[in-house]
């Protein structure tokens, strides 16, 4: 069975139900079947087949759907970019990809593309809408064929690679099969309160380049459900279309929900086809849950999972957030228990399960586990064994199955739902002329779960403000990459080695807090 199919199922079988809308326009599945053929048999046309990588670069799309599915039906690899990132970031992406065509068609990127063009090989396929240099979407898509392009494809083949950021400050290409996808759709649908079916909506408002607005759009499609599709997040949107809509579950991180609960008059909206709301990224805190719960009158599911297991491994069930609430709120620090099929360890440094109730690093194995890592066949065997996905996250499982996060082993800092990595910021704040030494962390924050803090110890007679700092980084690395805080300190906390003890430097900031990450 193929991702694919079920579009192509729901296209004969209900040719005329919504599949995706966005600004109003309404595309069916009929529809975007179609779309998707002539996606794939232009991409055929163009040398490009099996196994081979296209990547797509703006904000969220119609296109992105066309592209996760005309990838599946011809054997490709749909890689969806992060808008965000500087055009060296986006470079070194492409180019590690292999990607053998770009679609470029957001607009307002223009500036991103020229600054792109001179570090891409001119092998490169580039499709616009009306750019120079480029082949012109619009045309070139309405020449293609619309029937099946009938290329043999494989459950085991791959259909994504999303790009995580890896301690080494270079994103790694995680590679997701049909199956790693299809494995993810069926354990989401499972837990849900109630599943998606043709006639209801989804809102993802989520990006297309993350797991989870990709996942989300294609567990649409599986269950046969409409997409009410947003460019980018905007909570008077999300509510107007709730109430326009038959929407009965959206996605929203908590600093989402919360700039929701804070639209002036939200009391007063209608919710009353709103089912279910899943969030992700951090826990929600039992004030703004109660305070959810009244507003929306909805059930609420917590998910925990990462690129590397496509998405949803663990989540917390509207049952338990029922729990919580009578008197049991320590739940809410936790991230739930295992989807079906999804076993977890709790392992030690030397590789040993480690006892009930002991904190070590958080292993899964589930049959939507990744493929591999693209092109780093070391990588993947180290943090991959026998099937089991070393997250880097430290936690632990209580007596009754409940996982607990800790710690983030591999320092990443999750922020409003983005996941950054210190070492990436660490480099571009390093090439300041005022900074002998950085350090960047993590610290706790209301509206995003996790805020960056920069420590800078400055060369002698040097200073720097953080406005200098955020001007200084703003052509190095994205936007939400660059730390808000900064402190000057003497000097780093250092061990024997000489690394940087940043335990002690989240010290002061995580006591009390719970949990060592958002």
């Amino acid at each position: 069975m193929l991702v694919h199919h079920f579009l192509e199922y729901y296209a004969r079988n209900i040719p005329d139900s919504a599949c995706l809308v966005q600004d109003g326009h309404t595309v069916s599945y009929a529809q975007v079947d179609r779309l998707a053929n002539q996606l794939a048999n232009g991409l055929l046309r163009l040398d490009i087949g099996r196994g081979q990588r296209i990547a797509i670069l703006g904000e969220n799309s119609l296109e992105h759907l066309l592209l996760f599915m005309a990838a599946g039906k011809i054997g490709a690899v749909a890689v969806s970019l992060n808008y965000r990132l500087a055009p060296a970031e986006l470079a070194f992406i492409l180019n590690d990809a292999d990607a053998r065509a770009l679609l470029m068609l957001d607009e307002q990127l223009c500036a991103t593309l020229d600054s792109l063009r001179g570090m891409l090989s001119p092998e490169l396929a580039l499709l616009t809408r009306g750019q120079a240099d480029s082949i012109d979407w619009e045309s070139w898509l309405a020449g293609q064929a619309d029937g099946h392009p009938g290329v043999p494809v494989a459950s085991g083949d791959a259909l994504l690679q999303l790009y995580t950021s890896g301690t080494t400050g270079n994103p790694k290409g995680v590679v997701s099969t049909h199956d790693n996808v299809l494995a993810l759709c069926t354990m989401n649908t499972a837990l849900m309160p109630d599943r998606p079916s043709a006639g209801t909506a989804n809102i993802i408002c989520a990006p297309l380049f993350h797991i989870g607005g990709a996942g989300s759009i294609i567990l649409a499609v599986y269950a046969g459900q409409g997409t009410i599709l947003h460019k980018t997040f905007d909570p008077a949107t999300v509510v107007d279309d709730i109430e326009k809509y038959p929407v009965n579950s959206v996605f929203m991180v908590p600093a989402m929900i919360m700039a929701v609960l804070n639209l002036p008059g939200i009391e007063h909206r209608d919710f009353s086809r709103l089912r279910q709301i899943y969030y992700g990224a951090s826990p929600i805190s039992e004030s703004v849950l109660r305070r959810a719960l009244g507003v929306f009158g909805a059930e609420f599911v917590q998910m925990y999972g990462m690129t590397e297991t496509t998405g949803t491994v663990v989540n917390l069930s509207a049952a338990d957030h029922a729990l919580a609430l009578a008197g049991r709120p320590e739940l809410l620090a936790s991230c739930g228990r295992p989807s079906v099929g999804v076993q977890l360890r709790i392992m030690d440094t030397a590789g040993c399960e480690v006892p009930c109730g002991e904190v070590g690093e958080i292993w899964v194995k589930s049959d939507s586990n990744l493929q591999s890592y693209y092109n780093l066949p070391e990588e993947t065997a180290k943090n991959v064994t026998d099937g089991w996905v070393h997250t880097g996250d430290a936690g632990y499982v209580d007596a009754q199955g409940y996982l607990f996060l800790k710690d983030r082993i591999k320092d990443m800092v999750v922020s409003g739902g983005e996941n950054i990595y210190p070492v990436e910021v660490e480099n571009a704040i390093a090439h300041h002329p005022a900074v002998a030494d950085v350090a960047v962390i993590g610290i706790p924050s209301e509206k995003y779960g996790e805020a960056l803090l920069a420590f800078a110890v400055l060369k002698e007679g040097a200073s720097l403000h953080i406005e200098e700092l955020v001007e200084f980084c703003r052509d190095k690395i994205a936007g939400y990459k660059i730390p808000r805080q900064l402190e000057i300190i003497a000097q780093m906390p250092r061990n024997p080695s000489g690394k940087i003890l940043k335990k002690e430097l989240r010290k002061p900031y995580w006591d009390g807090a719970g949990r060592g990450i958002g």
